[in-house]
C-alpha cells in the first residue's frame, strides 16, 4: 500500500524545507556575542559534501525504479540555502568568532563555546586549510582559514597562544 500526497502539500514540505535551512544558516549573520575581539568572516566557504551528497541521491533517485521530483528538491534544499547565504556572508561580513576572556567563541550553525587556557595543541590541515584546536575537557574545533582575514587568523593565534596553560606554538606547516 503506497502512501500518495497531493502535490500541494509536497510542495509546502519543500518550500518549508529550504525556508528552514535558509533561516538557520542565516541566523549566523544576525547572533552578537560580548567580546574583547571579534573578527569577521569575509567569505564561507560551500560545503562539497552536501552538494556530493545531494547529487548522489538525486542519481540514486532518477535512474531507480521512479522519479521522485519533490525528494529531489528536499536534498537540494540544503546547497541552495549555502549558495544563498555565501552572497550574503560577501556583502554583510558577519562577526563569527569572538573571544572574551578566555573564551574563544565560534558562531556558526552550532555555537562552539571553549576556554582557551584549556588550549594545548594547535594543527594546521593544508588540504582543507583548517586550523585544528585541542582542549583537555571538550572536543576539539576546527577553524577554517580561509573565511577570514590573513591579520585576523594571525591575532587570534597569538591571542590563543598567550592565553594557554601549556606550551602551544604555531604548526610548522602553517
Amino acid at each position: 500500500m503506497e502512501i500518495e500526497f497531493p502535490p500541494v502539500f509536497n510542495i509546502v514540505l519543500v518550500s518549508l524545507f529550504f525556508v528552514i535551512s535558509f533561516l538557520w544558516e542565516y541566523s549566523v549573520t544576525k547572533k552578537d556575542y560580548e567580546a574583547d575581539f571579534k573578527f569577521r568572516s569575509i567569505k564561507k566557504t560551500i560545503g562539497l559534501s552536501g552538494i556530493i551528497f545531494a547529487l548522489a541521491w538525486t542519481l540514486l533517485l532518477i535512474y531507480s525504479n521512479g522519479y521522485f521530483t519533490y525528494y529531489i528538491l528536499i536534498f537540494w534544499c540544503i546547497p541552495v540555502a549555502e549558495l544563498g547565504v555565501y552572497f550574503i556572508y560577501k556583502t554583510k561580513k558577519p562577526y563569527t568568532l569572538f573571544i572574551n576572556g578566555n573564551i574563544l567563541t565560534l558562531n556558526k550553525l552550532w555555537t562552539q563555546k571553549r576556554n582557551l587556557t584549556e588550549l594545548n595543541q594547535i594543527q594546521f590541515d593544508r588540504f582543507s586549510k583548517n586550523l585544528k584546536l585541542d582542549f583537555n575537557s571538550k572536543s576539539g574545533i576546527s577553524i577554517r582559514t580561509t573565511e577570514y582575514e590573513t591579520n585576523d587568523i594571525k591575532e587570534l593565534l597569538e591571542i590563543m597562544i598567550n592565553n594557554s596553560e601549556y606550551k602551544v606554538s604555531i604548526p610548522q606547516n602553517y
